[in-house]
């Protein structure tokens, strides 16, 4: 048997999702069951979503209502946080799941980042999961306790970005 998992993609950088999503695929490569929780977002209409949610073996579920209020005081916030506290209730069974050999948080830094969820479930649920579950979690402002629980973690950095030059996020890039 291998050895439990938990990798993390953070920073500001393009590419935390976009690298999750490779290490899916080679997942599946390998017949592995996988679970995708996705905080935040709400396209359903984004590339890699279109195709993963397709194939046997992926669980895919959103738990997002998308771009959050300027104002985090707004009343429109409870829609967000209920959102993700279902994320988190999916994430927090996935990751208890015999039935599930991977799973993929995407946007869950930046949700905990936001306040939309508590941090110490998802600890406690990453300190049990156990030997063979591979857990990959993805966002902006990963808080210290998740890099300190996770073995291996790399932190995207902005070099130079389209987005900069006027380049409008174009699908199989960006979407």
């Amino acid at each position: 048997m291998q050895q439990r998992r938990i990798l993390l993609f953070t920073g500001n950088g393009k590419g935390k999702s976009t690298a999750a999503f490779g290490m899916l695929a080679r997942a599946l490569g390998h017949g592995m069951r996988a679970a995708v929780i996705q905080f935040v977002k709400s396209d359903d209409a984004v590339g890699e979503q279109l195709f993963f949610s397709a194939l046997e073996g992926v669980n895919w579920t959103q738990f997002g209502k998308g771009f959050l209020p300027r104002d985090r005081n707004s009343p429109a916030m409870e829609a967000h946080r209920a959102a993700a506290r279902e994320g988190l209730e999916a994430a927090l069974a996935a990751l208890a799941s015999l039935e599930c050999d991977f799973v993929l948080l995407d946007e869950v830094c930046f949700a905990l980042g936001q306040g939309l969820i508590p941090l110490e479930p998802l600890l406690a649920a990453l300190r049990s999961a156990e030997d063979g579950k591979i857990v990959v979690m993805t966002g902006r402002n990963a808080p210290e306790a998740l890099i300190a629980a996770a073995d291996t973690v790399t932190e995207m950095t902005i070099v130079k970005h389209g987005y900069e030059q006027g380049i409008a996020a174009q699908k199989g890039v960006e979407n």
